[in-house]
């Protein structure tokens, strides 16, 4: 019996540090950045989707998802991996990074995402993994605002 608690506490320590250093892979943070680092980088990732809508756009009734954007991504499709998060923090110039397996993303319980996190606005946004995978790869979020620029997109 206390071979098996040994064990078992044994595999939760390793499950547990597999995770951090997964989550410690995925996220780049560089101190010291500046917003042309963020507008360089963020200029390169709309450059490869050269012409593909963002699927939120922001309206004068606030982010809402883009139908039209939805509809035309729809008809081109293509399989995405990876969901990529880049924001730039004006007030502490850091430059985040921070990229997401789609296999992680489709672990999500009830197979929604929610991309509305510290009051970034987005709580009329509704969309599911499904609605993700159907649009294909490209932006699905920019924005730029006194305290940070972002940029959301799938690859």
């Amino acid at each position: 019996m206390l071979g098996v608690l040994v064990a078992l506490v044994l595999a939760l320590v390793a499950l547990a540090g597999s995770c951090a250093y997964m989550v410690r892979k995925q996220v780049q943070v560089r101190e010291s950045a500046t917003v042309g680092d963020y507008e360089r980088e963020a200029a390169a990732v709309l450059e490869r989707f050269d012409g593909v809508p963002a699927l939120v756009v922001d309206g004068p009734s606030g982010p809402s998802l883009s139908r039209k954007a939805m509809a035309a991504r729809q008809k081109r499709g293509g399989r995405i991996d990876s969901l990529h998060i880049l924001v730039f923090a004006t007030k502490e110039h850091k430059l985040v990074r921070f990229t997401l397996p789609m296999w992680l993303v489709r672990l999500s319980p009830d197979g929604r995402m929610d991309i509305n996190r510290e009051g970034v606005g987005l709580e009329n946004i509704q969309l599911s993994i499904d609605d993700l995978e159907a649009a294909g790869p490209g932006p699905l979020f920019v924005r730029k605002s006194g305290k940070s620029r972002v940029i959301v997109w799938t690859e």
